[in-house]
């Protein structure tokens, strides 16, 4: 199939987008914080809080303003402004911004920062208070002010959450002390309607009047990942008034999302480079695997710039380091290494489009290559697969 009939076929398929599986999060260039004052020197503090806000949420870093290179450019907050107004929260006025995304960005290349995309891993919260001795499950339709609390401080830092309903079905699917113990199985079947790609599970316990201590476990994993995962969960703890410790452990649950999924910006980043991906034999292929690479937040531009067989190489411009790019890539399950395709490592037991995975054909799309005319014995001997070969597994 040539280059420009695959591309008509893309047009017509192209209602069957492929779903994306995280959450996207729309509100990461904007803060709203309090303005005791209208007067210059309230809104010039006020603006700069709402700068670091925005710079924590992109970044995923919660540390980001100890940066020198931010501490500078927060002195000069008023360029990286695309918009303003007045609002009011919890009866105190407020000053509500909006900040240029592109100038965002480039001052945490600046600072060789990391950037956090706005498609980031939905959690779900199963929260357990403990008051008196009296253990209680917070639902979402109970109302309670820890909710709306924990959604504050979960939107203060990007991280899309959910909290189990609190019908029939969660009332029986799992009990209090599975919780509190944080056993994995009835976790992960209780959290399986929710479809989340990552669990929380919060332990608190009231003590003196508003002051809270709690124990937390992030399980960064689906459900039915974690059933068959041997992976520990990352653990935590938190103290002080309950808005403060909620903030403090979504802080910390945020720093540890964006570990994994933020990438390196600044650097020696590539010009553009090629990558090569083979058995792309549909057009459904084709549309999943060109979105995924676009999705990807080291990634600037992605073009197709040849077919070849069952192959496609796309031409790939980066905004952070190749390694960031493949580091990114590997976490992908879709796409393997091209040697991981091959069966065995000797020509005689290898068909004709399994010496061709071998070659790294640098040749025209429309050139036909004869696998039974080329002596692959060398190539076996020294495999010529390269970084940036590519095999798909729909």
């Amino acid at each position: 199939m040539s280059l420009l009939m695959l591309r008509i076929a893309l047009l017509l398929c192209a209602f069957l987008a492929w779903p994306l599986k995280a959450a996207t999060v729309t509100n990461l260039y904007q803060a709203e914080v309090v303005l005791p004052d209208t007067d210059r020197a309230s809104e010039t503090k006020a603006r700069e809080a709402a700068l670091a806000q925005v710079l924590v949420k992109v970044s995923g870093q919660s540390t980001i303003t100890e940066n020198e290179v931010i501490q500078k450019a927060m002195a000069n907050s008023r360029v990286y402004v695309s918009q303003f107004g007045y609002g009011s929260q919890d009866g105190q006025q407020t000053l509500a911004l909006a900040f240029d995304r592109g100038q965002v960005r480039n001052l945490l290349t600046q600072a060789n920062a990391t950037l956090w995309r706005e498609e980031r891993p939905s959690v779900l919260v199963w929260l357990v208070k403990d008051a008196n001795r009296n253990r209680d499950i917070v639902w979402d339709q109970s109302g309670s002010v820890l909710t709306a609390q924990l959604k504050r401080a979960a939107d203060q830092r990007g991280v899309p959450v959910m909290v189990p309903i609190g019908d029939f079905e969660d009332v029986t699917a799992i009990n209090i002390p599975d919780l509190w113990g944080g056993f994995v199985q009835p976790i992960a079947g209780a959290s399986a309607r929710y479809q989340p790609d990552a669990i929380l599970v919060i332990r608190m316990r009231q003590s003196a009047a508003d002051n809270v201590d709690l124990g937390w476990q992030l399980f960064a994993d689906t459900p039915e990942q974690l059933a068959n995962s041997q992976t520990m969960p990352a653990e935590g703890r938190a103290a002080g008034s309950t808005a403060d410790a909620l903030k403090q452990m979504m802080d910390q649950v945020a720093d540890t999302l964006a570990a994994k999924y933020a990438v390196p910006l600044g650097g020696a980043a590539s010009d553009a480079f090629a990558i090569e991906v083979a058995n792309i034999r549909t057009t459904e292929d084709f549309f999943a695997l060109e979105r995924l690479l676009t999705n990807l937040t080291s990634v600037a531009s992605v073009n197709a710039s040849r077919v070849q067989g069952d192959s496609v190489i796309f031409a790939v411009n980066l905004l952070s380091t190749e390694n960031a790019f493949y580091q990114e890539l590997g976490r992908d399950t879709r796409l393997s290494r091209a040697a991981a395709a091959l069966p065995g490592t000797e020509p005689g037991g290898m068909s004709p489009e399994e010496k061709l995975q071998v070659l790294y054909a640098g040749v025209e799309s429309d050139t036909a290559l004869d696998p039974d005319a080329v002596d692959v014995s060398a190539t076996l001997a020294q495999p010529r697969i390269e970084r940036n070969q590519f095999y798909w597994r729909p």
